[in-house]
């Protein structure tokens, strides 16, 4: 009797070597086939073998050869055509090997989406004559039915994103030979055309009409419409709980419009791209998937393996020469401390009170068109007054303060206001506080109303304090 692996061992072998079953999907799907040639799995696997030590070799040539493979159930059907023979493997293995490799994820065309609609509108028939009873067995059978294709099309139409969000290896790919061969950009690019258009017009465009809310069909009630009738038909006969799963179900659905919408202008934008710009592009795809390489390397059981080993990729890109000599990026983002928001909700409250008394604000406008020195006392006087009735707080920046209090409210305000206004505060300082000036330079860009907007304004930082904090600093 011949050695053989059972079903458990003989998968664990073809999730260890995963690389011999991505060919042959991907062999498959290119010839638009579901079968696999007898030959071309052996060949595959003899292939793939020659790297391994002799143990190994032999469990994987014997574990996948076409005899083991049916009698450990994972191979359903050996047909004989054209004097060869061909392998139908389990539905359930193809699909759980395509959900390992993104890349493998099979689009979905306007004929299958059509067929899980007639199937969604059948069960939405089937439950209008239906008795709505849990001890008749053909309603459960209907439920359960009705849970089973509604999952099924979600899975499949999530798959799809994700095939569809690696699109951008497959423009790669499909742009390598504008780099090698310019002088065939003008074939090549009509090549691709062609290429691109049948991929969106087989795949993207049915999946964005079969997922839009607005699609009128001429043979009855689009996705969304189906659903919503079995929501009220499930609600009418008060069975709320799995009305409740297929409206959530719905808003999932309704969801993944959006990013297939994305890939379709990807490939539009791709469409309109010169040599130059796919030469760019690939090269980006290039040096991304070395990165994604790396990345999957962490992904593994060994918990050692936990960081990118990008040493290599980074000396022979030269991307990040020099980068330890730059400064971070600086982020915005709140604080965690106590002081940062009560520094927060003290600036939102004064610029409410601010607007609180904006109608008694004086206007500087209509002093703009003459320039005698009576009306620039009655400026700077008006300007004096108001400055009388502002709140100020401790503020570590004088005069970016001053400026974002009066620009804004006070009509007519200029540069020359804000600086009229820093020698007010700094000669008469309101009672209670101190003004410090550092040695510390900061720059104020110009604004609309500002003599000069070529130029900016760098000025010493001045700190608004209050009389303790002062002392406490003196003493301290």
């Amino acid at each position: 009797m011949s050695k053989r692996f059972s079903t458990l061992d003989t998968t664990r072998l073809l999730f260890e070597h995963p690389r011999i079953f991505f060919r042959l999907i991907e062999k498959m799907d290119r010839n638009g086939v579901r079968f696999v040639r007898e030959n071309e799995l052996v060949m595959d696997v003899l292939e793939y073998s020659r790297g391994l030590n002799k143990p190994d070799r032999e469990r994987l040539l014997l574990a996948l050869s076409p005899d083991n493979l049916f009698r450990a159930g994972l191979v359903i059907d050996i047909v004989k055509s054209a004097g060869e023979r061909r392998l139908v493997f389990q539905n359930a293995l193809l699909d759980l090997m395509r959900a390992c490799n993104a890349s493998l994820y099979q689009e979905l065309t306007d004929a299958k989406l059509r067929g899980h609609l007639v199937t969604l509108r059948d069960v939405r028939t089937s439950l209008e004559v239906s008795s709505f009873n849990t001890a008749d067995p053909d309603f459960t059978e209907l439920t359960e039915a009705l849970n089973d294709r509604v999952s099924e099309l979600i899975g499949l139409l999530r798959q799809n994103v994700l095939r569809m969000q690696t699109i951008s290896s497959q423009l790669s790919d499909m742009s390598g030979e504008a780099s090698r061969a310019p002088e065939r950009f003008a074939e090549f690019r009509q090549n691709l055309f062609e290429s691109i258009v049948t991929l969106y017009d087989r795949h993207i465009k049915p999946t964005l009409v079969f997922l839009n809310p607005d699609t009128r069909l001429p043979d009855g009630s689009n996705l969304f419409e189906t659903l919503d009738e079995l929501v009220k038909l499930l609600s009418y006969n008060e069975y709320h709980e799995l009305a409740d799963q297929v409206s959530r179900s719905a808003l999932s659905l309704n969801a993944l419009h959006k990013p297939i919408q994305l890939v379709g202008q990807e490939v539009e934008h791709f469409l309109r791209k010169t040599r130059r710009g796919m030469v760019q592009y690939n090269a980006m795809e290039h040096y991304f998937a070395a990165l994604k390489e790396l990345k999957t390397e962490t992904e593994t059981l060994n918990m050692r393996k936990k960081w990118l080993k990008g040493g290599e990729f980074a000396r022979t890109t030269g991307f990040l020469m020099g980068l330890r000599g730059q400064n971070r990026p600086k982020h915005y983002a709140f604080g965690a401390s106590s002081s940062y928001y009560q520094l927060l909700f003290s600036e939102l409250a004064l610029r409410l009170r601010d607007l609180q008394r904006k109608s008694a604000v004086p206007s500087l406008q209509d002093l703009e068109s003459s320039r005698g020195q009576g009306i620039d006392i009655y400026r700077i006087n008006t300007l004096y007054q108001w400055l009388e009735t502002m709140e100020l707080r401790p503020t570590g920046d004088l005069v970016r303060e001053l400026h974002g209090r009066l620009d804004g409210f006070m009509e007519g305000y200029r540069f020359a206001d804000l600086l009229g206004a820093l020698n007010r505060l700094v000669n008469a300082t309101p009672q209670g506080f101190r003004v410090v000036t550092t040695n510390r330079l900061n720059v104020l860009e110009p604004a609309d109303g500002f003599e000069n907007l070529d130029e900016v304004f760098v000025y010493r930082k001045r700190r608004l304090e209050t009389l303790k904090e002062s002392e406490g600093v003196n003493n301290g």
